[in-house]
């Protein structure tokens, strides 16, 4: 799993053997209070009876966080400490789409995690820039895999700020739910905007949206 750029796409890239069921995703990754959460979330996994299957190793040059998974039978969990976010998040993934969605909002209840609407308001009661920043990735992060009008209105007007600090956060935020109806905007970064970060990261996204096949629609 990657950090940022590379979180948005490395779990959606899983691929089921032929004649087996698709994998299933969690509908959105659950973000975690704690930043670093592995052992309550090893010992939630044990509780459910799963083992501690693979472990992959930070790598921030190549944007890969440090990652661990648990599972038993066809369910599974990621856990990642994503550098990006400064959060750490979980997906769970399995054959039955009931079974994944009922130990995802387990895992909710049990280990302290943001709700959808707690991302939503962190949003909105930000007063700083740097605040709002944070916030804005982190909805990025949380956001549903399918495309929400309320986190992309969130992540839609962090790419208008005045402030590039938001415009920079909103840009990464896309990178964890990469959808075509971001594409307009990001070219206008791109080419527009005056903060080297801005749109130097916009640049970089764009190039990662070619490479995944991903195309443009108008955003709003």
């Amino acid at each position: 799993m990657g950090t940022g750029m590379g979180a948005g796409w490395g779990i959606v890239a899983e691929v089921s053997a032929p004649d087996t069921p698709p994998t299933v995703l969690s509908a959105r990754n659950v973000v975690l209070r704690e930043r670093f959460a592995e052992e309550e979330v090893g010992r939630f996994a044990v509780e459910l009876g799963w083992s501690r299957q693979w472990e992959t190793a930070a790598d921030p040059e190549e944007g890969i966080c440090y990652a661990v998974g648990w599972g038993a039978g066809t369910l599974s969990v990621e856990y990642c400490e994503d550098d990006v976010s400064r959060h750490s998040y979980l997906c769970f993934a399995g054959d039955d789409a009931a079974a994944v969605d009922g130990v995802t909002e387990l895992a909710e209840a049990r280990l302290g995690a943001w709700r959808v609407e707690d991302l939503l308001t962190a949003v909105d009661t930000a007063t700083e820039p740097v605040e709002l920043g944070r916030a804005v990735i982190r909805a990025g992060l949380g956001a549903p895999r399918e495309l929400d009008d309320r986190f992309f209105a969130v992540i839609d007007d962090a790419l208008q700020h005045p402030d590039a600090r938001v415009r920079e956060a909103g840009v990464w935020a896309i990178s964890y739910v990469p959808h075509p109806k971001y594409r307009r905007r990001l070219e206008a970064l791109r080419d527009h905007d005056p903060e080297h970060e801005v749109w130097s990261t916009a640049e970089i996204l764009l190039e990662a949206f070619d490479a995944e096949g991903v195309t443009g629609e108008g955003a709003r």
